[in-house]
């Protein structure tokens, strides 16, 4: 369960987005969110098709849980979406699908380590090592977005048995307008690990 990423800057985001893939960008709003490390909850850009234009949004991580208005929920099991059963995600992955734009998001693995006698599980960063900025797929409704999940590729297999789901340059255009069942399968997508220090 992915419960944190990292926001590029501004500039950053805006020259992966404009300039190198050439994407007709509305220009964003200097007062969005940015360079900052986002949890469930916090308020961060999403790259949505709104009114005609492609532009960065600033939204809210999670959609308020049905169950408890206090909590939300920030990751979306891409394969709901695919199943008999409705679920609460059925309307954004059908016509309200987003990017999350990143620098590097976080996992926490199954190994575990001792500090300051405590136990504390290891972590590790991710990011796509052929980008400058990792693409994530979203949904969103209203002011929140969530966060979209598939099964683990090999990088990830050992560390967790969810990961986002990474989408590349190429495949932009298929998650936000087009039949995107072809994504699911995250097997083959690149995707760099980082351990992060054990804390002392």
């Amino acid at each position: 369960m992915c419960n944190q990423f990292q926001l590029p800057s501004l500039s950053a985001i805006r020259k992966y987005l404009a300039t190198d893939l050439h994407l007709p960008l509305v220009e964003p709003a200097a007062t969005l969110p940015q360079n900052r490390a986002i949890f469930p909850k916090d308020q961060a850009p999403v790259l949505i098709y709104q009114n005609q234009q492609l532009q960065l949004i600033s939204k809210s991580w999670g959609y308020p849980s049905p169950i408890n208005q206090q909590k939300v929920l920030f990751n979306a099991r891409v394969e709901r979406f695919f199943e008999n059963k409705a679920s609460m995600w059925d309307t954004s992955f059908a016509k309200q699908r987003c990017l999350i734009i990143a620098d590097q998001f976080f996992e926490t693995g199954k190994q575990t380590y001792i500090a300051n006698q405590r136990r504390y599980h290891e972590r590790f960063s991710f990011r796509n090592p052929d980008e400058p900025l990792t693409l994530i797929a979203g949904i969103y409704q209203a002011d929140q977005f969530a966060m979209v999940t598939t099964s683990p590729n090999a990088v990830m297999s050992p560390i967790h048995d969810r990961m986002p789901l990474v989408i590349t340059p190429q495949e932009l255009r298929q998650w936000l307008f087009q039949n995107f069942s072809s994504l699911v399968n995250r097997s083959t997508t690149p995707l760099a690990a980082s351990k992060l220090p054990n804390r002392n």
